[in-house]
């Protein structure tokens, strides 16, 4: 059995931007207890949630101490404003991802899980409008830590204690057996500082081309062609 690491944002769901950023604004200024520049932008990417408020403080020259200590209150306030705009419109499926998903669930040759820089509440509203939340019983998440990198030990950790069945038999979910599935840079360097291997897909904002310089092993522009992408899945 082969390990499928999913990224959420602009690998399975594209967010709308102007909600998206809307949200991180609100965010910051509940919980900074600022009012933020109308030119202030967000660096997103591929970081974990706790990742971008840090960065967001050290911008507005706050202390980054705020934002452990102000942790639960990041959660309840980001879990609330996603919540708020978890519907099929705002959260769009991306082309060929229910198909994809829904097909690789009735397998019993693969594992889903997730690896994303949401917070764990907030991953599942994002996949909940379009009932897809259910395929992916664990994951580790952006309240796991703040680096991405430090992200699949604990999926791998998590996922070898969900599917008995496979772990039953003596055999464990490790690095070999496991495919971290993006469309981030850092999709592919945190999947790269464990020896996992990465399928990149084109549909964020970083190119075919400049994924696969970045050293994904496999890429490809979307999961239209399920064939294509299950062949990969189950045989890398």
């Amino acid at each position: 059995m082969r390990l499928l690491l999913f990224d959420i944002d602009g690998t399975l769901v594209s967010v709308e931007r102007t909600a998206s950023r809307a949200m991180l604004r609100r965010v910051v200024e509940d919980v900074f207890s600022i009012a933020l520049p109308t030119t202030f932008e967000f660096q997103l990417g591929g970081k974990t949630d706790y990742q971008i408020m840090t960065e967001a403080a050290q911008m507005l020259d706050l202390p980054t101490s705020l934002v452990e200590e102000h942790r639960e209150k990041i959660q309840t306030t980001l879990t609330a404003h996603t919540e708020s705009l978890s519907n099929p419109v705002t959260m769009r499926l991306l082309d060929g991802v229910r198909a994809l998903v829904e097909s690789l669930a009735k397998r019993h040759d693969v594992a889903l899980a997730l690896l994303t820089g949401n917070l764990k509440t907030t991953a599942y509203l994002k996949l909940r409008p379009h009932g897809l939340d259910t395929h992916f019983p664990v994951g580790a998440f952006g309240c796991d830590h703040i680096d991405r990198a430090m992200l699949p030990p604990i999926a791998l950790e998590r996922a070898n204690a969900h599917y008995t069945n496979f772990t039953v038999s003596g055999k464990k979910f490790s690095p070999e057996n496991t495919l971290i599935i993006g469309d981030t840079l850092n999709d592919i360097r945190c999947a790269k500082a464990h020896g996992i291997k990465t399928l990149a897909v084109a549909t964020g904002a970083v190119s075919a081309e400049t994924l696969r310089e970045a050293g994904a092993e496999f890429v490809v522009e979307n999961f239209v062609d399920v064939r294509a992408i299950t062949d990969i899945a189950t045989n890398f």
